[in-house]
């Protein structure tokens, strides 16, 4: 028996035009959808998806807003077998609910990677992120961290 199967899709850091071929096909493939929230240039790709927007209004950290999401994501996949969850930008930055995702023993998950709002930082600034030192820090941390 397989374990059940979350496709994590990045949907990129603007508008649709920067969602990848293989988000699209995952898209049109896996027929239970979810995305982390509606606010997002890229949401309306995933338009049948159901939203997390009320974990943010129900929870009072984002520690909570996580846990909450994760918890719900996987219920959908042992329910369902395989779901899609769209999250915006690249599910490899700061994406702390495919951290948690990755880390449940209970399901497999295969995340597809999209660009990233810093790819589109580093062109804007014209830097180079690796000669310029950059070093990122989630906002929630950063008082801790700098």
């Amino acid at each position: 028996m397989t374990a059940p199967r979350i496709v994590v899709a990045g949907l990129g850091p603007a508008g649709p035009e920067y969602v990848t071929a293989a988000v699209t096909a995952a898209i049109a493939r896996v027929p239970v959808q979810f995305v982390r929230t509606r606010r997002h240039p890229s949401a309306s790709v995933v338009e049948a998806a159901a939203s997390f927007d009320d974990a943010y209004e129900r929870h009072e950290t984002f520690a909570a807003v996580y846990h909450d999401i994760a918890t719900r994501l996987v219920a959908a996949a042992q329910q369902h077998g395989e779901i899609l969850y769209a999250v915006p930008g690249s599910p490899l930055v700061l994406e702390r609910t495919v951290a948690l995702l990755r880390d449940d023993e209970r399901i497999e998950v295969e995340v597809l990677p999209a660009l990233s709002f810093l790819d589109l930082a580093y062109d804007r600034l014209r830097i180079d992120p690796l000669e310029a030192g950059v070093r990122l820090v989630d906002g929630h941390d950063f008082a801790a961290a700098a």
